[in-house]
């Protein structure tokens, strides 16, 4: 099975070469490692950024992610950096130092189940997190955040949904505060997302399910 037959559409290739706000800019994605942290990594490389500062968590993924973005564009900078956004003061020496001006927010805790039992992990990284990736933001002059957020915040029925709606409800309150362009767009169910429920689906094809 080809991941690309259930798109059903062509597939869009280099939507960043249409945002020219990105040029020459530094730009900051967290959750980096992550799959949809990548492929912003990857959007972002493509309008010939100043320097991509990857920010997570996990070294090995943020690791492989910059192998990958090496082999497929060579000649962008890369600033790699381990961190845990649920540190304040971590954050607010690394945004000073690096100066983003654009921020691409895509660290989270995304599984359901699992935050429903873990919720004090979902709250810590989803809303604390969120609020220190802002208020680090907001300390470093950024012009631009964009946090990805899903739809289950939309009615949220659980805690890691709850979670997110939070952390919409703190990254639009500082645009509307500040007047800078501080927003939240809401993903369904992302394709190829590493852990997503395709990925379930394959293996259990595979095992005759």
């Amino acid at each position: 099975m080809d991941i690309a037959d259930l798109l059903r559409r062509r597939e869009i290739v280099g939507l960043a070469r249409g945002w020219p706000y990105l040029t020459d800019q530094t730009v900051m994605v967290t959750g980096a490692g992550g799959s949809i942290g990548l492929e912003l990594c990857m959007q972002v490389a493509r309008a010939g950024p100043g320097r991509i500062v990857l920010l997570g968590h996990g070294e090995n993924s943020l690791f492989e992610a910059q192998l990958r973005l090496r082999e497929a564009f060579p000649s962008v900078a890369l600033h790699l950096v381990v961190a845990d956004i649920r540190d304040r003061r971590r954050l607010d020496r690394v945004f000073r130092r690096l100066a983003p001006r654009i921020v691409f927010h895509a660290a989270a805790c995304k599984h359901v189940p699992l935050m429903e039992e873990n919720f004090e992990e979902a709250i810590s990284t989803n809303v604390v997190g969120t609020a220190n990736v802002v208020d680090a933001a907001l300390g470093a002059g950024v012009e631009r955040l964009v946090a990805i957020s899903t739809d289950k915040a939309v009615s949220p029925a659980g805690i890691m949904g709850a979670s997110k709606r939070l952390a919409g409800t703190l990254v639009r309150d500082a645009g509307r505060r500040t007047g800078r362009a501080f927003l939240v767009v809401r993903f369904g169910n992302v394709l190829d997302s590493r852990g997503g429920v395709v990925s379930v689906f394959e293996r259990q094809i595979r095992a005759g399910r």
